[in-house]
């Protein structure tokens, strides 16, 4: 199983997906899958959601459709968030209102995503949370998660593509004939560009973006 840092924390454990779309649980299943070994758990009401919470150590990642129910928005993060003080809480709904998304930060949410925007932007939103930013991502924000990878040197890509495959800084070396030296510094430049800190979320990026 995937150790996650959250907040500085490693953490392993469940993901909580909770929408009552059967579609919409399926794509974003696929989506982490893509990136993460976790044990995922689908619950399509409130109750079942808190029912699957008090289970064992509490969940790492609630995955929460804002129109859901049971669900009474702001009030029902805030008392996540008090129950659940170290698990990330992640909204992701049909609409693409700030007002709506503020409100829902302001009540403890870690993040708001809209489902209008691309699988690439809700796995990237999903990382920068579990890398402890607060993230609002709405259709039509060009902050978060446009494909920045054709602009990157051929090296980086390389770089990238090995961080993907899981490889160590001196297997990277070795393949591409460069100093372990070199390869950190390029890692260094790499996260820069891509706004990352972790090499797991870098490697979520290169699955994300097909280089794996």
């Amino acid at each position: 199983m995937m150790v996650w840092e959250f907040g500085g924390k490693a953490l392993v454990g469940r993901i909580i997906i909770a929408d009552d779309h059967p579609l919409f649980r399926e794509g974003l299943r696929r989506i982490i899958q893509r990136v993460i070994t976790a044990s995922l758990v689908e619950v399509t009401d409130t109750e079942s959601l808190l029912l699957e919470a008090q289970k064992d150590e509490a969940p790492i990642m609630m995955l929460l459709d804002l129109v859901f129910p049971g669900f009474k928005g702001a009030e029902t993060v805030a008392d996540l968030r008090k129950a659940y003080p170290g698990s990330a809480l992640v909204v992701i709904s049909m609409t693409d209102d700030k007002t709506v998304a503020d409100e829902m930060i302001a009540a403890g949410a870690n993040g708001f995503i809209s489902k209008s925007v691309s699988a690439d932007e809700i796995m990237l939103s999903i990382n920068k949370v579990v890398e402890g930013e607060i993230v609002v991502c709405l259709d039509g924000d060009d902050s978060i998660g446009q494909s920045i990878i054709p602009n990157l040197p051929q090296r980086h890509i390389d770089v990238l593509v090995g961080l993907g495959q899981g490889k160590t800084n001196k297997e990277i070396a070795r393949e591409l004939g460069i100093s372990p030296f070199t390869v950190r510094a390029h890692i260094s430049a790499v996260f820069k560009s891509l706004g990352v800190s972790t090499r797991s979320a870098a490697s979520a990026l290169a699955v994300l973006y097909g280089l794996i």
